[in-house]
């Protein structure tokens, strides 16, 4: 059995190899918070992966239990980076965990130039990784970000994660392109 990685980046690293692109992003309480890319040559999709988070108490849960993030998308949009680098410091600046089936509200565009405002979180889809347990017995909860508009933050918080992504599925918006246009929303229909 192979020996348990020592972080999320050596994890990465045994499982895809070195990343084409990595930025760190370092705060004034001292966290240190990396952004690794790699592009998947067969679907043309790009993983973003943090790797640091994991440092980072998750305020109300076990000690050991620690998170990390990921967006995947198409086209590459190098730009989010530093949005990611925030979902990954909002624990420890704001007290307030991060959960799956959440809204993460930027403090701003996610890059200069976009309307996307924010994400929402789920848990990663089928074929990603959901957790890791590290060499010092740290868990890692691994969770999903997808950008969204003002409006589709508005709209997930108040009928769910899963109604933004029933809307997104009838409108064939695809999610993971990160210059897409904001969905066109309506209330879900509740009646059977």
């Amino acid at each position: 059995m192979p020996e348990l990685p020592s972080s999320p980046a050596e994890f990465f690293l045994r499982t895809w190899g070195e990343p084409q692109r990595e930025a760190s992003f370092q705060t004034r309480d001292g966290y240190d918070i990396r952004i690794l890319k790699w592009v998947d040559s067969e679907d043309e999709l790009t993983f973003y992966r943090t790797s640091g988070v994991c440092d980072i108490p998750v305020p109300g849960a076990d000690a050991r239990h620690r998170q990390e993030f990921l967006l995947s998308c198409d086209p590459e949009c190098d730009d989010i980076a530093e949005s990611i680098a925030q979902v990954g410091i909002h624990a420890a600046r704001s007290g307030k965990a991060l959960a799956a089936q959440t809204v993460y509200r930027a403090p701003g565009p996610l890059w200069p130039g976009t309307e996307l405002a924010g994400f929402v979180i789920t848990t990663p889809f089928d074929e990603e990784a959901t957790s890791l347990t590290l060499a010092d017995g740290r868990h890692i909860e691994f969770l999903m970000l997808v950008p969204a508009f003002p409006a589709e933050l508005d709209y997930a918080a108040r009928h769910g994660i899963d109604a933004l992504i029933d809307a997104q599925e009838r409108a064939e918006v695809d999610f993971w392109n990160p210059y897409r246009a904001p969905v066109s929303l309506t209330a879900p229909n509740t009646s059977h």
